[in-house]
């Protein structure tokens, strides 16, 4: 089941050139004029962005910062890009800048989490979600993003205020808050509120059903009561939005393994590692399939689970599971 969904604001590249002082600083003559200078260097850079040409782009930005280093749509476009390019430390770098000319950005704050968040910083990217909140208590990305951080950490309860505040905002928003109900349902599911959950489920599949994720939160609720046909229909609705969607896979394994179909359930847990080959989860899974039949190749995939060095859901049973097939 994925439960790690970050919400992201990608794509959208700064064109108010001129917003450039930080901490209610005036602007003197010169950084007028340096700003003024900048100008060129970031219509280009926003040209090479509109048509994907990223490392020129950079290259562009870079120069209208060597004009004048405060330039805040400079740093935070730079700061775009570097996620773009896959540079997250330094994407992380030039968010940290930007906050230190503007310290009260929510959405600045955020995107910094977020960035901490997929370098497995927890503590530090909590931290970046809590000050956004800091600075604007209805943001709702950042209620949001802690929400499912706090999932991960296994505080639930705050976790789901959280997840239920960005709902809220959502729907007050007009808006079908269909990554709120998709991880509000992750939430429930852990807690066992299978019911709950599905109803969450179905809601983020209304909101938008070509969200292949949205679907195999579904199926994942169907799975969980134990619905296998609509499990297998869901899982399979997410493929067709996206082929190669690991996840589904998994669950459709699953599916088959829960119903005795140890075939089905092998090639489904295959596909899954063959699409996503750090998907160490499955690895777990296809021991539990292959632990009567090929006690061998059961050994290699629960040794492969519990050397992944990943948070372990399993590593208790997995360890038992070794334990069982020593001798055989």
């Amino acid at each position: 089941m994925k439960t790690k969904m970050k919400m992201i604001m990608m794509g959208v590249v700064c064109l108010s050139f001129g917003v450039c002082a930080g901490r209610g600083q005036e602007l003197s003559e010169a950084d007028k004029k340096a700003i003024a200078e900048a100008a060129p260097y970031m219509e280009r850079g926003n040209e090479f962005y509109e048509k994907g040409s990223y490392p020129r782009a950079k290259a562009e930005y870079t120069r209208a910062l060597k004009v004048f280093p405060r330039h805040l749509d400079a740093i935070y476009n730079l700061a775009v890009l570097c996620e773009k390019l896959n540079e997250n430390d330094e994407a992380v770098r030039l968010y940290r800048q930007y906050l230190e000319l503007r310290p009260n950005d929510a959405d600045v704050w955020t995107q910094l989490g977020v960035r901490l968040d997929e370098s497995d910083k927890k503590t530090e990217a909590e931290a970046a979600y809590r000050k956004a909140l800091e600075a604007n208590k209805d943001f709702g990305r950042a209620h949001h993003n802690l929400g499912v951080l706090l999932k991960e950490k296994g505080d639930l309860e705050a976790a789901q205020k959280h997840l239920e505040t960005y709902v809220k905002l959502e729907q007050a928003a007009g808006n079908a808050a269909g990554d709120g109900c998709y991880s509000l349902g992750a939430l429930f599911l852990a807690q066992g509120k299978v019911r709950e959950a599905k109803l969450l489920m179905q809601k983020a599949t209304e909101a938008d059903p070509a969200v292949a994720y949205y679907q195999n939160g579904l199926g994942d609720a169907y799975l969980a009561e134990r619905s296998y046909d609509l499990a297998v229909a869901a899982y399979n609705k997410a493929l067709e939005k996206d082929p190669k969607y690991a996840p589904a896979y998994s669950g459709l394994g699953d599916a088959n393994r829960l119903q005795g179909a140890k075939e089905k359930a092998l090639a489904c847990y295959r596909k899954a590692l063959e699409l996503r080959k750090d998907y160490h989860l499955v690895h777990y899974k296809l021991g539990l399939v292959l632990a009567e039949g090929s006690p061998a190749e059961a050994r290699k995939q629960f040794e492969l689970y519990l050397a992944s060095g990943k948070k372990l859901q399993f590593e208790k049973e997995a360890t038992e599971q070794l334990s069982k097939l020593k001798d055989k």
